[in-house]
């Protein structure tokens, strides 16, 4: 790549919550904008609000950022028309499936795996705001395409918009999001389904739904292409993760009619979120 980061041209491809927000976030900050999308009018309207500069291609790109759903990046990687020097880096939730078609990429094209650990529980370009990213942890993973140039301007990519690398092994991030962000979701689409099928047998179920189900059931409002991304090229450690869950469930049931023994439990469990926040802070998603 013989351009700088603020010089080069960036495309993306998939114009939806997380590419839309990243264009936003760069708008201004790169050489030129592009992107490209299965729906055109997602092209004309971000090209009329100028977020990008126009439509584009994969082959006139200094960088490539490839943000659709997880399971249609492992598919596009093999038939990406990328040019010799240029960099792709894609924002897909699980890392390992991807890194390794990224490995496989031709050894003149640079490639980084990404996963920008932010977003919104509804999807769509409609949804995009220019600081989805602002302050988040930004996973990035080290592919057989990854030199000192690739990591450089990776992390020139996630400083500019405003969130904080982090480097890490594709599998390590796997097994950790299976928990932290793949689990939560299956347990959001669980409980609704629950509330589904109790709404059918009494209609004044959701009714009484307040703020519990609301922020248990909030992910649920996903777009279900993610979700089948997310979860199909994780699904390994995502069963092992909700059988260790489950053993905590089970472990909680037990307890049910032992307070003394119940409220010690719990009280362990709120230190620790109690702890959690206060570190990290609270990152909620609307």
């Amino acid at each position: 790549m013989d351009a700088s980061f603020e010089t080069c041209t960036v495309h993306i491809v998939g114009l939806g919550l997380m590419g839309g927000s990243l264009a936003m976030a760069l708008r201004g900050k790169v050489g030129r904008l592009t992107a490209e999308d299965i729906v055109p009018d997602v092209i004309e309207d971000a090209t009329a609000r100028g977020i990008i500069d126009g439509a584009g291609t994969v082959s006139e790109a200094d960088l490539v950022v490839l943000a659709v759903p997880t399971h249609l990046i492992i598919r596009l990687i093999p038939q990406l028309p990328a040019r010799p020097g240029a960099l792709v880096i894609d924002l897909g939730s699980t890392k390992t499936r991807i890194c390794q078609a990224l490995d496989r990429l031709p050894p003149e094209v640079m490639a980084v795996g990404g996963h920008p650990m932010c977003g919104l529980a509804e999807n769509g370009y409609r949804n995009a705001i220019p600081t989805l990213y602002q302050g988040a942890r930004f996973v990035l993973c080290e592919t057989r395409r990854t030199t000192d140039e690739a990591r450089l301007i990776a992390e020139a990519l996630v400083r500019a918009v405003g969130a904080h690398p982090l480097w890490m092994d594709r599998a390590r991030q796997d097994r950790l999001t299976a928990l932290t962000s793949h689990l939560p979701h299956l347990l959001s689409f669980a409980l609704m389904r629950l509330a589904m099928d109790g709404a059918a047998e009494d209609s004044a179920l959701l009714e009484l739904a307040a703020g519990g189900f609301d922020g248990a059931t909030r992910l649920a409002r996903t777009d279900a292409a993610m979700i089948v991304g997310m979860f199909s090229t994780n699904a390994e450690l995502l069963r092992e993760t909700a059988a260790r869950l489950r053993a905590h469930l089970d472990r909680l049931e037990a307890l049910l009619d032992e307070p003394e023994r119940l409220e010690q439990e719990l009280s362990a469990i709120v230190a620790a979120r109690r702890a959690y926040t206060a570190t990290y802070g609270e990152r909620l998603i609307t």
